[in-house]
């Protein structure tokens, strides 16, 4: 029987459920979920092997205009993975009519990779009112003629499986690039780096979470099976600083219990979460401080 394989680059304005939509095709978490904005950051490739075929989905940051220094380093990982793509998963919110971000998301999918096959979801279908249905999709569709697309609600799980199905005809012949139980290609130390990040977003104000980065500092296996992590969340000023501490440690202690949780349950073991914060003056546009942080 052939196999085939293929990459497959999940992009989209900020904030419309493609990390949410990620972990629903792969049946696992491994993209964090924020309602906030730019949560994404990085390339994050998330596996999805049958009998016969492997998909590579890449998350990719949100394609949005470039403020800082880390901004345009988000829009090129991103160009990059829809230039490696074999498909372009495209994720727009179907509640709301496109505006310029989603154009621009059309003009980068077609300047990038033309030849890419696009499949447009259009997500949080669960929410799109019912005169709704017809104009918006119709105005989505005329945004990518050739792309395929589909109504989904990654959060109910509405139609995943049918895009699931959709996206393994779409892959080409080709190898199998990795094992079998083998969903992402991040370590369990950059996955709790980012659990931890994905609690600091949950709990804090709309203007903080673009400032802050998770530096794991160290990450132990104890010779009593439990996992101890030091980690250190990278704030840009002391207000910030002041704000995720809390009162009294109020902050800091509400995002490493949530973390460490949401740890323990992706690895099923113990964990002893130590949490620091520290400020780097404007780290989002000081390329040493991107380097040192992953990006």
């Amino acid at each position: 029987m052939m196999y085939k394989s293929g990459v497959v680059a999940v992009v989209g304005s900020p904030n419309v459920g493609k990390s949410t939509l990620i972990n629903s095709l792969l049946g696992q978490k491994i993209a964090i979920v924020s309602a906030k904005p730019q949560t994404t950051r990085d390339a994050q490739r998330g596996i999805l092997t049958t009998d016969n075929t492997q998909v590579i989905f890449v998350d990719t940051p949100g394609v949005l205009r470039p403020n800082y220094l880390l901004d345009r380093t988000m829009l090129a990982i991103a160009r990059g993975a829809v230039q490696d793509a074999d498909v372009v998963l495209w994720i727009v919110d179907v509640t709301k009519k496109p505006s310029s971000e989603e154009r621009r998301v059309a003009q980068f999918i077609e300047k990038t990779n033309a030849s890419a096959k696009v499949y447009m979801a259009m997500n949080k279908s669960d929410l799109l009112k019912p005169k709704d249905v017809i104009k918006h999709t119709n105005i989505y569709r005329g945004l990518c003629d050739k792309a395929i697309w589909m109504l989904v609600s990654a959060k109910r799980g509405d139609n995943v499986d049918k895009v699931k199905s959709d996206i393994i005809d779409l892959m080409p012949e080709g190898p199998k690039y990795y094992e079998n139980d083998e969903i992402t290609d991040k370590s369990v130390r950059d996955l709790s780096g980012e659990l931890l990040r994905e609690s600091a977003l949950y709990f804090l104000r709309h203007e903080i979470p673009h400032g802050i980065a998770v530096l794991v500092e160290e990450f132990i296996e104890k010779e009593d099976g439990k996992i101890e992590i030091i980690a250190t969340i990278v704030v840009e000023n002391n207000r910030h600083k002041g704000v995720v501490i809390g009162k009294n440690g109020s902050m800091i202690k509400a995002i490493g219990i949530r973390a460490r949780r949401e740890i323990e349950k992706m690895i099923e073991q113990s964990v002893y979460l130590q949490t620091f914060v520290k400020v780097e003056a404007d780290w989002r546009n000081d390329n040493n401080q991107l380097k040192h942080m992953g990006y």
